[in-house]
């Protein structure tokens, strides 16, 4: 395991067979970046994402930024555009000044040269899954940041496999109001997922905030940490 890594996981408590996933991340990054920059804007309206923050104890505020996601045949030309698109759309609504950062992400589910990305409806998240189940898949998110008008991104990805899936798991879950605001139908990080098999990679990035890149983002944005 990478230093990075350890980093990543920090204070990482998962009770995975009780389905429940609790995220605690400590970490040096947390004081040094407010010497740095008091005002960091979320190009984003997740949940997950604005859990991260807080349980980091991170300020933030939150811009909805109102773009089309866009897909193309390649996975990683996908979800950095898509991220570079939010963090552009934030820059030109908002008034902005030099102590100012935004942040955006753009997360999704590869399998088999298809890209995944939000299900419309609970039959749509019925068919990804069924798509998931017994196999390998991946996710990507993209990061990208905006610092004084300066662009940088990067992306990770994650290599996750589904157990095989029965209706019956698929009608509970889907069931449980969980899965229509995640790529692929699912959030790994769900009290009622109870079908994944294996992970390889980050499992931050999974959730859609992946710590390591964006420390590392950071790190080429000028912030010492």
């Amino acid at each position: 395991m990478t230093g990075d890594r350890r980093r990543e996981t920090g204070l990482l408590s998962s009770v995975f067979g009780q389905e429940e996933i609790i995220f605690l991340y400590l970490d040096k990054f947390i004081v040094d970046f407010y010497d740095n920059f008091m005002k960091l804007i979320l190009a984003s309206r997740s949940p997950r994402r604005k859990m991260f923050l807080e349980q980091l104890g991170v300020q933030y505020s939150t811009r909805f930024a109102k773009v089309e996601e866009l897909k193309f045949e390649n996975p990683v030309e996908t979800c950095i555009y898509n991220a570079i698109q939010k963090v552009k759309w934030v820059a030109t609504h908002t008034k902005l000044d030099n102590s100012s950062l935004i942040i955006g992400f753009d997360t999704l589910v590869f399998l088999t040269g298809s890209i995944l990305g939000k299900p419309e409806n609970r039959e749509e998240s019925k068919e990804m899954l069924r798509a998931l189940g017994g196999k390998w898949h991946e996710v990507y998110t993209g990061v990208a940041m905006w610092n004084n008008g300066k662009i940088t991104s990067d992306y990770e990805r994650t290599q996750v496999k589904f157990h095989p899936l029965s209706e019956s798991q698929l009608d509970f879950y889907v069931n449980s109001g969980e899965t229509l605001d995640k790529a692929g139908s699912y959030g790994i990080q769900d009290k009622n997922i109870s079908f994944i098999d294996r992970i390889e990679g980050s499992f931050t990035n999974v959730v859609g905030f992946p710590l390591s890149l964006t420390r590392r983002l950071l790190k080429e944005a000028g912030i010492i940490i």
